[in-house]
């Protein structure tokens, strides 16, 4: 039996619709997770991607893009580990396809920052003993929810963001902070008792 214009349109109107909501549908962001290690001189980091290279960089004083010196890199793919060729300046390539990338990387003056050509879903972890409460001494980039972590880690997550950045600080520095607080306050008031003193005996 040949099959109707109508029964022939159902099918047709129902993958155009499908269409128009994958259309429709914004791209969720990927995924990046950070954890800095015990000590705050290096880190962990596992990124996914959609792509056939990347890039390990970090931006310089003026924006531009410095090769990052990495360590331990490990491409996966859904069915394991994959080969990649290092291609030099902090680019590797492998075939196109979706893959986690995980490496290892350093850290200077307690400062992380992180840059992407995307957006991304960013989550930072921070061992116990580093924070970044103390406005003086600590900072979150704009969009950074900070919040506690496993294991009494610090946990602070960003979504849809394109570059993230954190200043941490240790309890010593922290502690430093308040003694030099502590003693430029006395001295302060040395100095300036005896000039109340003269104007509360003038008044």
């Amino acid at each position: 039996m040949r099959t109707s214009h109508r029964d022939r349109r159902g099918p047709a109107l129902l993958a155009l619709c499908l269409a128009l909501i994958l259309t429709c549908t914004p791209a969720a962001a990927e995924d990046a997770a950070f954890r800095v290690l015990p000590g705050g001189t290096a880190y962990e980091a596992s990124v996914q991607v959609t792509a056939s290279e990347y890039t390990f960089w970090s931006p310089g004083p003026l924006g531009e893009r410095v090769p990052l010196r990495v360590e331990d890199v490990e491409v996966l793919g859904p069915t394991g580990p994959v080969e990649y060729r290092d291609r030099g300046r902090g680019v590797i390539s492998f075939p196109e396809g979706n893959y986690t990338i995980s490496y290892r990387a350093p850290l200077r003056d307690n400062h992380f920052v992180a840059v992407f050509d995307t957006p991304y879903a960013v989550t930072l972890l921070l061992p116990p003993g580093l924070d970044v409460k103390n406005p003086f001494l600590g900072m979150v980039s704009r969009g950074g929810v900070t919040s506690p972590g496993p294991d009494g880690t610090l946990e602070i997550t960003w979504d849809q963001v394109q570059a993230v950045e954190v200043r941490f600080y240790t309890p010593e520095r922290e502690l430093l902070l308040t003694t030099f607080g502590t003693i430029w306050l006395a001295v302060a008031i040395v100095l300036l008792l005896p000039f109340f003193v003269s104007w509360k005996r003038d008044d």
